[in-house]
């Protein structure tokens, strides 16, 4: 049975847990681990280095950087880590199979769950895998630095045993500024040898260079920009020009981090203002989980956003006309597992703070003798799973394919959770942030609530700070709901006059046949600024039928928020009151839909379609309208009230009284490129 699979058991040889640092911090301050993990990753990548030519000879098919890449998407084949019996193989994906190429959109094959309450669980064991690999290198590694250079005996190895994947965070202040640091950009990178020798060598962080030949099945998807040739790039690109040769440019990459930094910071921080309690854990989870939302119904106005829609948006701004863009290729850029790693650290962040949201065995509907559980499922089905199959917490519909144990058995996702103590072991942690170690349980539930306003205040998504702050004469006609006919805990006492304004996106997956994005901009005169973005990460069922295009365009619905900057609202109904009048809620809304307008945009940059805003927008003539099958389903304003506890100033706050209103683009989205007529 062991030599059909390949356990994912993270660092378990190095008997203890340490901590996952950021990239930068193990690079400055770190600097024997900087080395292992540069040349261990660049090992199982296939590079050749004098100093890792004995440790390459040790590794399997299964840690090696294309098998494992391999597992997110294309190529479309069985992974080496994960060898089944015939019997196993009943289910699973078969190109020449009509079950998974005639359906619409057809199954894609690739293992990873998207779109699904499983996203977040199943992406956990697949960045265990690639640290396990990374890992074990490092161990022979740095036991041969230390058998040829005795004096440093006891750096080299306690270094590799300290060793965990490390992240990059995407939501750092810095970024907004300074964008990616060189070591993720810069083709070649200097490490630290034994003796104290420095060495300048090829950047494993920086590209993946295919080994043993690009894929059959990888193919070019065609933009009305452009073209990723990823049938013929021998390594993979960021922003590259339509170009046969490939490359990656560097100005555009650092425009596009840097432009979407800000609205990340406060999109994250809203994740961490859902209430201490719900009615119904799961659906709570379903809505920080993913960005499909498989729970949500027509009534529920409540809007915090996803983990998955913000990490779709650092596919996109890394990617451009590349491999991170696209699900089927993204996990080949060495980027990718960082990214992952970052996404995983503010998950165990959240369910530090949020330890009793979970999955479970579905989401109530219903009332009373009605009320009934309803079975989470993948809708699309993977390279092991058919459609619509049930998801579960653990048992046989549990298994997070294709990452097995010591025992035989899969990773379930009732495993995946906490990274303390009393959890299923992982053997890693995340360095402390704002005192909240998230390697060891929280001591009360106050330490909960109160690591959660740390948090949201980092993020620059502080609700009370910001209301604090207002023209409070300016507000002084902006309805509030009293906190205690809301049905609000006693304690809790609204913050009068003041609102949050987001605005809700719901876009079609495959409108377009890739992924791309739904930008948002606030126009006043002359100027135009960039407010946020919601992604569509997503794959191209590539076929000549226009009508399977458009059958794919009315399915699956992905959702995003973007929160207006609390200082734009407060611009606005400023100058109402400086105009003469005081704003009301509908004046406010009127004068903020009025100045906002949206396009549709692809990951190369070309714009696809764009709206005006507000119902004195020009109507789109019909012979320029956009197709009903490309445009969002929705583009519309919400707002939300603000409670607080007086009496604590850190306890958080609540966000209650949800109100829908009006669609921001009433007049219609027109096609500005042939793609989306």
């Amino acid at each position: 049975m062991a030599e059909r699979f390949y356990p994912v058991v993270g660092r378990k040889s190095t008997g203890a847990v340490y901590n996952r640092i950021s990239i930068e911090d193990m690079q400055q301050n770190h600097p024997h681990q900087f080395t292992l993990f540069i040349l261990s990753y660049a090992a199982i990548q296939g590079n050749h280095n004098p100093n890792t030519s004995a440790a390459l000879q040790d590794i399997i098919p299964a840690a090696t950087y294309m098998e494992i890449a391999g597992i997110h998407g294309k190529p479309y084949r069985e992974y080496a880590g994960d060898r089944k019996t015939t019997e196993q193989k009943v289910a699973d994906y078969d190109p020449a199979d009509p079950k998974d190429t005639l359906p619409v959109p057809s199954r894609f094959g690739g293992y990873c769950n998207h779109g699904s309450v499983s996203f977040t669980t199943w992406h956990r064991p697949y960045v265990m895998l690639v640290e396990q690999a990374v890992g074990d290198v490092a161990d022979c590694l740095a036991e041969a630095f230390e058998v040829n250079n005795p004096g440093e005996a006891g750096k080299w190895v306690q270094a590799a045993k300290e060793l965990r994947f490390p992240y990059w965070d995407w939501a750092a202040p810095q970024v907004a500024d300074e964008g990616l640091p060189p070591v993720l950009i810069e083709d070649t990178v200097e490490i630290l040898l034994p003796g104290g020798i420095t060495q300048v060598c090829p950047n494993p962080l920086s590209y993946y260079a295919y080994q043993g030949g690009i894929p059959p099945d990888f193919e070019n998807e065609q933009t009305r920009s452009g073209t990723a040739y990823f049938s013929t790039w021998p390594r993979t690109f960021r922003h590259s020009p339509s170009s046969e040769h490939g490359s990656t440019d560097k100005e555009a990459l650092q425009t596009a981090v840097k432009s979407v930094s800000t609205g990340i910071r406060e999109r994250l921080g809203l994740l961490f203002l859902y209430p201490d309690e719900h009615e119904d854990p799961a659906r709570v989870y379903d809505e920080f989980s993913n960005s499909v939302n498989e729970s949500r119904d027509d009534l529920n106005a409540d809007n915090r956003g996803s983990l998955e829609g913000i990490h779709g948006l650092i596919h996109g701004s890394i990617g451009g006309n590349g491999h991170m863009s696209s699900p089927d290729y993204a996990a080949f850029d060495p980027f990718f597992f960082l990214h992952h790693s970052s996404v995983d650290r503010i998950l165990a962040l959240w369910e530090w703070c949020y330890s009793d949201y979970w999955m479970g065995d579905g989401y109530d509907v219903g009332e009373g003798d009605n009320r009934r559980t309803v079975a989470w499922t993948q809708e699309r089905g993977t390279y092991a799973q058919v459609y619509n199959e049930q998801i579960s917490p653990s048992g046989a519909r549990g298994s997070l394919y294709p990452f097995r144990l010591e025992n035989g058995e899969y990773w379930n996702s009732e495993q995946t959770r906490f990274l303390h103590e009393n959890a299923y072991p992982k053997y890693y942690s995340y360095d402390e942030f704002l005192g909240i170690e998230v390697g060891k349980e929280a001591s009360s539930p106050e330490e909960r609530r109160r690591a959660r306003r740390k948090i949201y205040r980092y993020y620059g998504c502080d609700p009370k700070e910001a209301a604090a702050k207002t023209d409070k004469s300016s507000w002084s006609r902006i309805p509030v709901r009293p906190a205690k006919e809301a049905g609000l805990p006693g304690l809790f006492r609204e913050i009068s006059n003041f609102r949050m304004f987001i605005v809700v996106v719901r876009l079609p997956e495959h409108a377009f046949n890739r992924s791309y994005n739904f930008e948002l901009r606030y126009n006043q005169g002359t100027e135009s600024r960039f407010i946020g973005a919601a992604a569509v990460f997503a794959r191209p069922d590539h076929s000549p039928c226009k009508a399977c295009a458009k059958r794919r365009a009315n399915g699956s619905i992905i959702r995003g928020v973007i929160p207006l900057p609390f200082s734009l609202i407060n611009d606005i109904i400023a100058s109402s009151a400086n105009g003469g009048t005081t704003a009301t809620l509908e004046t406010t809304i009127s004068d903020i839909t009025k100045r906002l307008s949206g396009a549709l945009v692809d990951t190369a940059g070309k714009v696809l379609a764009t709206a005006q805003g507000g119902n004195d927008a020009p109507i789109v003539p019909s012979g320029q309208s956009a197709s009903s099958d490309v445009v969002p389903a929705e583009v519309a304003l919400y707002t939300s009230a603000v409670a607080e506890k007086p009496d604590d100033t850190e306890h958080p706050v609540n966000l209650f009284d949800w109100q829908a209103h009006n669609a921001l683009f009433p007049n219609g989205w027109k096609a500005v490129d042939q793609e989306a007529f």
